[in-house]
């Protein structure tokens, strides 16, 4: 009789223990739902950042590569750098989608004079390197700013970067600029990054 209320007292208990971690399994899985997608969705997100940043920076490069094909002057087409690629002056240059829409189609001119930076009187923001301060080793770059006046949506003509067709707070800030439609990356950025990754080889 006593063995019989022990197995069932023993019953009950591991009855218990399985309720019990039936209802904190739940609660995970509830707090895992309503945690995670948004997590994941941050995680893509900055991702498609990063991917932006990067494709602004062969946007540089390119035109960097078009200036120095053609006696500094700049491109006033994206449909230029595409057909620099025949044959193949720039390699890999092609219309790239915007990460952070998906369209081939949402990428803004900037025209130099839509840049402040810290170039010398007289000289021109991404046209022959004028804008660019000589380098010395430990400089911290100081990166191009943006006028969106001067670089309206619908621009056509020179110009020394592109930006996305986005608005809209960012997590990842570009040249201080944590806002979509202040990003910008110019062939000055491009050629004051490679001058600091010069300097610091130099200073090893």
């Amino acid at each position: 009789m006593k063995a019989s209320r022990t197995a069932s007292s023993r019953r009950g208990q591991e009855g218990f223990t399985l309720a019990a971690l039936i209802v904190l399994l739940t609660i995970i899985s509830i707090i895992v739902a309503y945690t995670v997608p948004d997590q994941w969705s941050l995680v893509m997100r900055r991702e498609r950042e990063r991917q932006t940043i990067f494709l602004m920076k062969q946007y540089a490069r390119a035109i960097l590569a078009w200036q120095q094909k053609h006696n500094n002057t700049v491109p006033v087409s994206l449909d230029q750098l595409e057909e620099a690629r025949k044959p193949r002056m720039l390699r890999g240059t092609r219309r790239w989608p915007n990460p952070l829409t998906g369209s081939d189609k949402d990428w803004i001119l900037v025209p130099p004079q839509a840049l402040t930076q810290n170039a010398p009187p007289g000289t021109q923001p991404g046209i022959g390197g004028g804008g660019i301060p000589p380098q010395t080793p430990g400089l911290q770059p100081t990166g191009s700013k943006l006028n969106k006046e001067l670089s309206p949506d619908d621009y056509l003509g020179p110009f020394v970067a592109v930006r996305p067709r986005a608005r809209g707070k960012s997590l990842i800030a570009l040249n201080e600029a944590d806002d979509y439609s202040d990003w910008v990356y110019t062939v000055d950025d491009l050629r004051r990054e490679i001058q600091l990754r010069q300097a610091a080889l130099t200073v090893r």
